[in-house]
């Protein structure tokens, strides 16, 4: 139910010399009476009807009542940042007098309202799609082997069509092809929660329908609608198909706000999904719920860094990295990025491809920086987190304050996109990725944990535990052995904490994985 505001915060009450005569005019009253020419970081838009006094306005959650027989005039004040953030409604009567009311989200009838002034660029986004495709050659950095065990969910709700924005799509889009086409997940491992899904009626604000083929390989991408019911049936889908040996990438973008609050109280915030939201502490209830060997959120909307006390917490089930575009309490931003896409979330996805597409304002190419920082050969969950702070320009100038953390402590150096980063031992510490399917179950390892491991032939098989200055702990295993799948229990308990490298070899192959012990 939609919380009806019971008072109008009165700024200011003009009276007006003469009748407004139109919508336009009441737009250009508010233009020169209230922002005195100044569109600077603005957008003003009119409804172009009167609304009856004692009427009611709907928004997200709240319901306003029209205070006279008035035109609406939005000024939104942050009009390169996401929902929600300040903006003011602004009625003017049609005698001249003008009420505003301070508020966070637009009119639901935002898809109605005519743009008089702004300071955004005049651009309809609609060859986007074509023009991302055109653009991407994949940057093959994972295996099959690797893509078996990784799995992902993306949500993005947009709230509802009049601001569904391109650049939504555009996050998605990007994300979708780095994982499918880089680090070669399967199509049925991501679960897309989108817009209205696979409703064929326009579902953008910039009035054309999103495409369900992400990749433009033929089918829909797009699997479910990101209301509360799409977005349940996505966790369900994906919670079903993730077990012990596999890991989970979350994706989140569009917007966001703060929940109910408190002052004592964790900070509490939402993810808004089409015509709905989705809180973080049903988000919680989601991480509790998954069995995978570690989780990875990565989330783009306003308030997103209140989900991190959800994400990274004492309880979790296994090791866990997040980052997001902004603090628990302040908007995030399109920016330097706009209307293509959301400026962290450009650079974060960036990192991970190796390169970005070009964009309104940035030219894309080649990335300001390198982004695997230690030049181990991957780009893992902290490198990107840290590069996409670094070159967002929004977080630079201090606008938005992107949160990352961890846990346990530093094992985002650990996970990538591929999965877990896996370095040989030896004297050239050269990376490895592994093609024998070797896994631990029960990870980060406890009393007893499980190596996993396949044999296409007949051999001698050798896996050792070494901590991370090189030296051998343990020898789990030196034996001769069939071909196919084996396991051999490993007891941590006497061990101390930290970081250890399981190095699998049978022949010519050496795979190794980094097991944390808390």
């Amino acid at each position: 139910m939609k919380k009806a505001l019971t008072f109008l915060v009165l700024l200011v009450a003009f009276a007006g010399s003469s009748g407004i005569v139109n919508a336009n005019s009441a737009a250009e009253m508010v233009f020169s009476e209230i922002l005195n020419d100044n569109i600077t970081g603005r957008t003003v838009m009119v409804l172009d009807r009167v609304l009856p006094e004692g009427s009611i306005v709907e928004t997200w959650h709240e319901e306003v009542t029209v205070p006279m027989d008035a035109y609406l005039v939005l000024i939104d004040d942050m009009a390169y940042a996401n929902w929600e953030h300040p903006c003011r409604w602004v009625f003017v009567g049609i005698s001249g007098d003008m009420e505003i009311v301070n508020m966070t989200t637009p009119p639901n009838a935002l898809e109605r309202m005519a743009v008089t002034h702004t300071c955004l660029p005049q651009v309809d986004g609609k060859g986007q799609y074509e023009d991302f495709i055109a653009w991407f050659v994949p940057n093959v950095q994972s295996t099959p082997a690797n893509a078996e065990h990784m799995y992902a969910w993306i949500i993005s709700g947009g709230a509802g069509s009049g601001n569904n924005h391109i650049r939504y799509y555009g996050d998605v889009q990007f994300i979708y092809n780095v994982l499918a086409r880089d680090y070669l997940i399967p199509d049925d491992h991501i679960i897309v929660c989108f817009a209205d899904g696979l409703n064929p009626a326009p579902d953008q604000s910039g009035g054309i329908n999103s495409n369900p083929d992400f990749d433009d390989d033929g089918d829909s991408d797009i699997i479910y609608d990101a209301t509360a019911a799409g977005v349940t049936s996505g966790f369900n889908d994906i919670n079903a198909m993730v077990g012990p040996t596999d890991h989970l990438f979350i994706y989140t973008t569009d917007h966001g706000g703060p929940g109910k609050g408190g002052v004592d109280l964790p900070p509490e915030v939402i993810l808004n999904l089409w015509s709905g939201t989705l809180n973080d502490d049903t988000f919680m209830g989601y991480m509790d719920s998954f069995s995978a060997i570690s989780a990875h959120v990565i989330m783009e909307q306003c308030n997103s860094g209140g989900f991190l006390e959800e994400v990274v917490n004492a309880g979790a089930a296994q090791p866990r990295t997040f980052a997001s575009a902004a603090n628990a309490t302040e908007s995030s931003w399109a920016g330097a990025t706009y209307p293509e896409y959301d400026e962290y979330a450009y650079y974060w996805t960036g990192a991970m491809h190796g390169s970005t597409p070009p964009a309104t304002s940035v030219p894309g190419g080649s990335l300001p920086g390198d982004p695997d920082m230690n030049g181990d050969g991957f780009v893992s969950m902290y490198e990107a987190a840290y590069r996409a702070e670094e070159w967002d320009t929004y977080a630079q100038s201090g606008q938005e304050h992107p949160m990352w953390d961890d846990i346990p402590d530093s094992c985002g150096d650990t996970y990538w996109l591929g999965g877990i980063i896996n370095v040989e031992i030896g004297d050239t510490e050269y990376p490895v990725l592994p093609t024998g399917g070797l896994t631990i179950t029960g990870n980060p390892v406890s009393s007893v944990s499980t190596v996993i491991f396949n044999l296409g032939n007949p051999g001698n098989v050798e896996i050792m535990v070494y901590d991370m200055s090189g030296h051998v702990v343990e020898n789990l295993l030196n034996d001769e052995l069939t071909a196919g799948q084996h396991s051999v229990n490993w007891s941590a308990d006497g061990l101390a904490a930290g970081v250890y490298i399981v190095r699998f070899t049978s022949g010519d192959i050496i795979e190794s994985v980094r097991a944390v012990k808390f």
